[in-house]
């Protein structure tokens, strides 16, 4: 049992340190580059090490106490960084998700809508011209083309939103199921080894908005110190396609739980004899228990 709580705490130290205090000591180091250079002075380098080196005199010649005292402030600030960061990463991940487009303001619900439009015309015209292609080579890159933009038809502003409500939508077609009313009940039944692969792609998904919503502070620094403004542009890109990916193989990860479980669920809740083929009309019932009548 000593044994099992101390690799417990080995891997949450690691967690709390890769997560929250390493990124937050880039962030507090890139401020105080930002306090020392400032706009008139941004590139100058021989400026920083001037002014690094009396600062760093200076603590020397304070006792020991006091440096500890610095080195626990500056992991104290790294610390609280990554919490405040870690408190937005939902907000990143409702903007990637395009869940503001439901949102009460009018003026942003509006433009959501309008990009939701955009990426549906888009996805209907390469739709048209797969469907109306004489050859089947034009045929499958019209398919790419409208499968890049969404494997469904368009119900959120952006890519991540679509790929993640096109798993839903795919499997109601394919099964009339409902995958939030299913979900509670298939992750009962799944095998460690699925519920092991879903909950990695979840987390793959949430570090990667996560490292997106550290390009907020450097967003801030970038308000004192420029060079701070590309390095946000650059954290918030890879973090953003990180997440694209992630998103993806999370997606197709839900699908592919409803195509291999289905049937075992069905023949769980006795709706369906073992070896029974499983029909929409079984995936229909399903729901409707499933929903209760609502």
């Amino acid at each position: 049992m000593n044994a099992f709580f101390n690799e417990l705490g080995r891997k949450f130290a690691e967690k709390w340190f890769s997560l929250l205090v390493l990124p937050g000591l880039l962030l507090v180091a890139t401020a105080l580059v930002a306090g020392m250079l400032g706009h008139s002075h941004a590139l100058d380098w021989n400026e920083l090490l001037r002014r690094a080196d009396a600062w760093s005199s200076a603590l020397g010649r304070r006792p020991p106490m006091a440096q500890l005292l610095v080195v626990g402030a500056v992991l104290l600030a790294s610390t609280i960084a990554g919490l405040i960061v870690r408190g937005l990463t939902a907000r990143t991940q409702r903007l990637w998700l395009g869940v503001w487009v439901d949102a009460r303001s009018s003026w942003v619900s509006a433009a959501g809508e309008k990009l939701r439009a955009r990426r549906e015309r888009r996805w209907r015209a390469a739709d048209d011209a797969s469907a109306e292609a004489v050859d089947e080579a034009t045929k499958h890159r019209f398919a790419r083309r409208r499968n890049r933009i969404s494997l469904a038809t368009p119900v959120r502003p952006t890519f991540i939103g679509d790929r993640i409500a096109a798993a839903d939508t795919r499997v109601h077609h394919q099964y009339e199921a409902d995958v939030e009313s299913w979900w509670p009940r298939l992750w009962l039944i799944l095998d460690d080894t699925s519920r092991a692969e879903l909950r990695a792609a979840r987390e793959a998904f949430d570090t990667a908005a996560n490292q997106a919503t550290w390009a907020v502070g450097y967003l801030l620094i970038g308000l004192f110190w420029w060079p701070a403004l590309p390095i946000a542009a650059c954290v918030w890109v890879n973090g953003w396609l990180r997440g694209r990916d992630a998103a993806h193989t999370y997606a197709t990860l839900i699908e592919s739980t409803v195509d291999v479980f289905a049937a075992d669920l069905a023949v769980r809740l006795r709706m369906l004899q073992e070896g029974e083929e499983f029909t929409r009309s079984t995936g229909e019932d399903l729901t409707f228990l499933f929903r209760k009548g609502t």
